[in-house]
């Protein structure tokens, strides 16, 4: 069964101003691809593009993905064709006017398997729009879609926040402050060595904290396809009340690393989007943005 994605993301911009990252090249090399190459005349109906790189939902060499634009609404909509994987794939980009700014919504149709060349397609299209908010609201992006392997089952990600140290640590120890990045409504956390930490996170079992420094280290032992895994934050303060987020998981499986990775990249851009901007700003809960399955 083709699987479709839809989201939709609240961005804290004009509806014209976002969508002009949608078809421009320096704009989607922030948050989409690393190249994109339009035809000469421009992005038109029934012309041709490629796009790829390798942060690209799907990693791939120049020239990269042979795509066709379907049909479009000057500043509003935009549909192209993605071959991937053998299949014909359909985008639809749409950004609506919305009371504070815009949203835009992502339609995925045709995806003949879950899985891109970095994780869930689903996870690697919200990390993507996650940084498309940041950059439309002029704020800085963070981690991209990777499809490079996983090292010795160890994954690490680095993030920079635009919060103190002190809030980003509350953001992942307090149940409603992690609930909401983490998009888990009701979080389990028991904030000492020994205690609980669950959210239905990558390892989807809860886990069990090792480790606690108040207001700079946090780490968790969580069970993965019957093996134990270790994940730790660290904070580090950095100039005009902005904190440098490190995190290492590790003895993660190489079966689950790329998913795992992908996953955890979601929830950080969604961390940095709530710290800085008071929302992740999506549309509808993670479970929701997924058809048939």
């Amino acid at each position: 069964m083709a699987l479709s994605l839809r989201m939709g993301i609240h961005i804290r911009a004009p509806r014209e101003f976002v969508f002009q990252h949608l078809l421009t090249p320096h704009h989607l090399a922030r948050w989409f691809c690393n190249f994109t190459q339009f035809d000469p005349k421009g992005p038109a109906i029934g012309s041709k593009f490629r796009f790829g790189g390798d942060y690209a939902i799907v990693a791939t060499d120049p020239p990269g993905w042979p795509c066709t634009i379907l049909k479009g609404d000057v500043l509003r909509t935009v549909s192209f064709t993605w071959p991937v994987f053998g299949a014909d794939t359909r985008v639809d980009w749409r950004v609506e006017d919305a009371a504070d700014g815009s949203v835009l919504r992502v339609g995925h149709d045709g995806l003949p398997k879950a899985d891109s060349t970095c994780g869930r397609f689903h996870d690697a299209w919200r990390v993507c729009v996650g940084n498309l908010k940041a950059v439309a609201e002029a704020r800085d992006d963070s981690l991209r879609p990777d499809s490079s392997p996983v090292q010795d089952g160890r994954i690490r990600l680095n993030v920079l926040l635009d919060a103190p140290a002190s809030r980003v640590f509350a953001s992942l120890v307090e149940p409603g402050a992690l609930g909401a990045w983490t998009e888990s409504g009701a979080p389990r956390i028991d904030p000492r060595v020994g205690g609980v930490y669950g959210f239905g996170g990558p390892a989807g079992a809860p886990g069990t904290i090792a480790e606690l420094g108040p207001g700079t280290n946090l780490t968790v032992t969580w069970p993965m396809a019957g093996h134990p895994t270790r994940g730790t934050f660290s904070l580090e303060e950095k100039g005009g009340n902005r904190t440098g987020l490190y995190f290492v998981h590790e003895g993660v499986p190489p079966a689950e690393a790329l998913r795992v990775r992908c996953r955890w990249s979601d929830l950080l851009v969604g961390l940095k989007n709530l710290l800085e901007a008071g929302e992740t700003g999506f549309t509808e809960p993670y479970g929701k943005q997924v058809e048939g399955i």
